[in-house]
């Protein structure tokens, strides 16, 4: 089974649940997230929908924002431009835009997404969804759902000004250009100063096309094109030691505190660095409606990113012979070993990447009825091929490499950096998946099982390279995996506005283990593992339980709770220290249990006050773990890193007809994010945080909105993510945005 979106005319209507309206915002049914024809309520698994609507009303251009409302949900820039969403505890996720996977997220965990402009709605599953997407979706996915095109005119345009020089024009339109034709184009391009300049410049297009062959047939073609830009971020060097005065042997600094009064907003980027992202997508969807109960739809997908970074992400304190001058020490086991703490020396790291995918889903959905109990049929085949290349390994050269910089009053453009790549690792993922589910319904019981095979298979390799210019293959490694999946679902309906509802589902990943001359497997006995004894990792493997409830009182009322707990087995790292010969040590590590609660409520007493709400508790932890002489500092029961053990999301809107085209809606909330751990040694802890924001919309017509958005409305200081351990990243201060928006 796939998620590939879908639309919602009357031809559709026996397949797909279409939208409701609820005080003007749209509460859709999750078809294009799990496939299955029933309310959102009858679906024995969590998800979020995020509306067109709330999105634009909370200020969210950028798919990291839009997750800050959702349960269990963590999301950031990852070095300042690449999205990463943690679902559940994990990291292991996948990430789709109109139901087809984007496989770098799958390979690295982290890959730049575009602006919103072109986006409809963003929908999230919660949990183990191997069942659902294939491989990597352990924590969740998360469904980017583009605007279709309709046959009534439409326009929409808007201008954003905001903190940090921000600029943002987006435009959009609609409309038939013919009797069995719709068509639709969005355009997007801002750029922004940025927080701790971390500048952005973002510019998109995307264009759609529905073609109505025949009362049965139908056709889509869309496309999106991207050419984002932006600038890192590598926060705060905080101290891995405590840190003494060499004059009287006092504790002077606690380690993971920042040796310095320098504000939140001070950056030690270097200009020279760069993130540049150009993707192209093209998707064709195919649609035949055999009869009034039987379709077939086909999906064929292709991409090709191109990716090019370089940060000096690694700021290190001077120490030993680098630390001349040094008036304080730490100590490593009895010895003082002096350090400078008013100075960082900037690591530089590099590397470029092309990335092209082609996907393939073509699914057999229909109704049967067997006796008193219906039955909603899936049947799919899923095929997708990547072939990924990705240079690294630079030689760096010119004035800037191995700059000093000061902690206060620093001088960031220290002269030009040069790259000259000397390697290239190249993957070839071929995947291909059947699957069938069935969605039953006898009176107040509706039961779901689905079951899922895919097939994995990657070509490895790597060559020396002089820059881009191939030379020599110096590795060859073949990997293969196959994996059944499976979901199994109840859902009883006590009375037709509550029920009740339990699943089990499974998740795997295949291994990311490559040979590399850069890092040395050690098994659990200490010895080097060889080439052989590397085909023995098997993938991850994973399995969730989940019980729930659903209380829907329609517009007044409405509320979704789960428990679930999740185990992934046959974790491997390549971070666990450093070999005598500067390799880094990797090995399997064990497994990992996450185990939580979420609650997400919508109140509305009337029509001029709603209120939304969302909690989650998030107790993720190393459940057992290989001990060895590498990683004595890592323990079972250790926290994962960068995991926040709880979240809340609370926001009132108070909203004023003045007449049928003024309105005016002003809103206020706060975001609780709890306390979390930047590695998993669980030595560095990040306290937790509260911040508020509000909004005030004002439409003075029905086609005008005026709108502005407060951030952290109190200036509130806090670390948003870590990197290196060591190095907190400060989240923005205190912004302002304000947005006209036209739609007609």
């Amino acid at each position: 089974m796939t998620l590939a979106g879908q639309t919602t005319d009357s031809a559709d209507s026996a397949q797909v649940i279409g939208e409701v309206v609820v005080r003007g915002a749209r509460v859709m049914a999750p078809s294009t997230v799990v496939k299955i024809p029933a309310p959102r309520r009858e679906i024995p698994l969590t998800t979020n929908i995020l509306p067109l609507e709330k999105l634009r009303l909370l200020g969210y251009t950028d798919p990291a924002q839009a997750m800050q409302t959702v349960p269990g949900v963590g999301a950031f820039k990852d070095y300042g431009g690449f999205h990463m969403f943690f679902l559940r505890g994990f990291y292991e996720s996948v990430v789709l835009n109109d139901g087809m996977r984007d496989e770098r997220h799958a390979l690295w965990q982290s890959a730049p997404l575009t602006g919103m402009a072109a986006v409809d709605h963003i929908e999230v599953l919660k949990g183990a969804a191997s069942m659902s997407v294939g491989h990597s979706a352990l924590g969740g996915v998360i469904n980017i759902i583009n605007k279709q095109p309709k046959a009534r005119p439409a326009f929409d345009a808007s201008y954003t000004i905001g903190s940090y020089g921000t600029h943002r024009i987006t435009a959009g339109g609609t409309s038939a250009i013919s009797s069995k034709a719709n068509a639709r184009a969005d355009v997007e391009y801002s750029t922004s100063d940025g927080w701790r300049g971390n500048y952005t410049k973002i510019a998109n297009a995307h264009a759609a096309i529905d073609i109505k062959l025949s009362p049965k047939h139908k056709l889509g073609f869309a496309a999106i094109i991207s050419h984002d830009q932006f600038r890192g971020d590598y926060g705060q060097p905080h101290l891995k030691w405590d840190v003494y005065d060499s004059t009287t042997d006092e504790l002077a600094y606690k380690r993971g505190t920042f040796p310095s009064s320098e504000p939140a907003s001070r950056a030690y980027t270097d200009p020279n660095e760069f993130l540049t992202n150009k993707t192209v997508k093209f998707h064709a969807k195919y649609n035949y409606a055999i009869d009034e109960r039987w379709r077939l739809s086909e999906h064929a997908f292709f991409a090709y990113d191109s990716l090019n970074y370089y940060s000096t992400d690694g700021l290190n304190y001077l120490t030993g012979a680098k630390a001349t001058g040094a008036k304080h020490y730490y100590l490593n086991g009895t010895t003082k070993v002096p350090v400078l703490i008013d100075r960082v020396e900037r690591d530089g790291f590099g590397f470029a990447y092309g990335t092209m995918t082609a996907q393939n889903q073509i699914e057999l959905t229909g109704r049967l009825r067997w006796g008193n109990t219906s039955h909603a049929i899936l049947a799919a085949h899923n095929f997708s091929y990547m072939d990924l290349r990705r240079s690294d390994r630079a030689l760096y050269t010119g004035a800037g490499v191995g700059s000093i910089v000061t902690l206060k009053d620093p001088i960031l453009d220290q002269g030009p950096i040069y790259m000259k790549y000397r390697r290239m690792q190249v993957f070839k993922d071929l995947v291909n998946g059947v699957s069938l589910q069935d969605f039953m319904t006898w009176q107040n019981l509706r039961l779901l099982a689905g079951v899922r095979m895919d097939f994995f298979r990657r070509d490895f390799g790597i060559y020396n390279t002089d820059d881009r210019k191939l030379l020599d293959r110096t590795t060859d490694q073949i990997l293969t995996n196959a994996a059944l999946t499976y979901r199994l679902g109840a859902v009883y309906n006590i009375t037709p506005s509550f029920n009740v509802y339990g699943s089990v589902s499974s998740f795997f990943k295949p291994q990311r283990i490559t040979l590399s001359p850069e890092v040395v497997y050690m098994a659990a006995d200490g010895h080097e593992m060889s080439a052989e004894e590397l085909k023995s990792f098997k993938p991850l493997t994973g399995r969730q339980w989940e019980a729930g409830l659903h209380l829907d009182l329609g517009d007044q009322l409405s509320l979704h709770a789960a428990a679930y707990h999740i185990t992934l087995n046959n974790m491997v790292r390549t971070n666990l220290g450093v070999a005598a010969d500067g390799r880094k040590i990797g090995g399997p590590i064990g497994k990992s249990i996450s185990k939580g609660v979420e609650l997400e409520m919508n109140y509305a007493p009337s029509s001029a006050f709603d209120f939304n709400l969302g909690y989650s508790l998030t107790d993720a932890r190393i459940a057992e773990y290989t001990s060895s002489n590498f990683t004595q500092n890592v323990t079972a029961g250790n926290r994962l890193k960068r995991v926040p053990r709880d979240k809340v999301s609370a926001w009132a809107f108070y909203n004023a007809a003045f007449s049928s085209e003024t309105v005016l809606r002003l809103g206020f909330g706060a975001i609780h994010t709890g306390s979390f751990y930047s590695d998993e040694t669980n030595i560095y802890k990040i306290d937790p945080s509260t911040i508020f924001n509000t909004v005030v919309s004002f439409s003075p017509m029905k086609a005008l909105s005026l709108q502005l958005n407060v951030n952290n409305l109190f200036d509130t200081v806090y670390y948003s993510t870590t990197i290196n351990s060591t190095q907190f990243i400060p989240a923005e201060g205190r912004n302002v945005q304000f947005t006209a928006s036209l739609s007609i």
